[in-house]
């Protein structure tokens, strides 16, 4: 096996733990954690340190809204595993990487200055997640956005390092409405932005992001990009 399977294997393993791969992805995960040990081993090892992580974190009482909106999205049933995995995310642990874990548990667990009023989302918001892949399947970028809050949680892998160009993050909006830009992202480091004005709503409708490559010290028109798109992904929702 070269190093590139064996990050494959282990980014495939954290995407299974967390929820995020589509219904056919996640149910080829889960044959494949029943008859590859290798497989089975790193999804244990990702559900362990997603667990350390949450137990760190201080709870925060989730909103009455939460828990009837999960059991809607789960056809109101789960297994004790989905439950344990869902409240520890309603506390704020999200790890979205095995390089990052720490990192965003403590970005999470860091407290936000008090939102504006009048940017607040309404009750009932939801959050969202997704991940993106550049055009060869592999993970670029993983992000978890709280449209509750208003605050986006970046976790890049390795695969944008060493390119000069800046990397800029897009929502892609629904019914063709075109794109928005985001603004400029660290491809290298996990980090948090908050998000401000009609961007919040744009973030909590849109479909899918995506991430473009462009030049230093040049900022992109706001409804298109004027590098190459390099990764992209669909939202989530939980």
């Amino acid at each position: 096996m070269t190093p590139s399977d064996h990050e494959d294997r282990i980014t495939r393993a954290g995407e299974y733990a967390l929820r995020v791969l589509n219904p056919t992805e996640e149910a080829e995960a889960r044959a494949e954690a029943a008859r590859n040990p290798a497989f089975g081993t790193e999804v244990d090892r990702w559900n362990e340190q997603l667990g350390r992580l949450a137990d760190e974190v201080a709870p925060v009482q989730p909103p009455a809204s939460l828990w009837p909106r999960i059991l809607a999205a789960t056809g109101g049933a789960a297994n004790d595993n989905a439950v344990v995995f869902w409240r520890r995310w309603a506390i704020g642990s999200t790890g979205l990487l095995a390089a990052s874990l720490a990192a965003v548990a403590v970005l999470i667990a860091t407290p936000a200055p008090a939102p504006d009023p009048a940017t607040t989302p309404v009750a009932g918001s939801i959050t969202r997640v997704a991940t993106l892949k550049l055009d060869n399947g592999v993970t670029a970028l993983t992000l978890a956005y709280d449209s509750a809050t208003g605050e986006l949680y970046l976790a890049p892998t390795r695969e944008m390092e060493g390119d000069t160009r800046i990397p800029h993050l897009w929502l892609v909006l629904p019914d063709g409405a075109g794109v928005q830009l985001v603004g400029a992202i660290d491809g290298h480091e996990t980090s948090r932005h908050s998000l401000e004005g009609v961007i919040v709503n744009q973030a909590t409708e849109a479909i899918a992001v995506a991430v473009s490559m462009e030049q230093p010290g040049h900022t992109p028109n706001p409804d298109h990009p004027d590098g190459p798109v390099v990764a992209q992904g669909e939202f989530q929702p939980l």
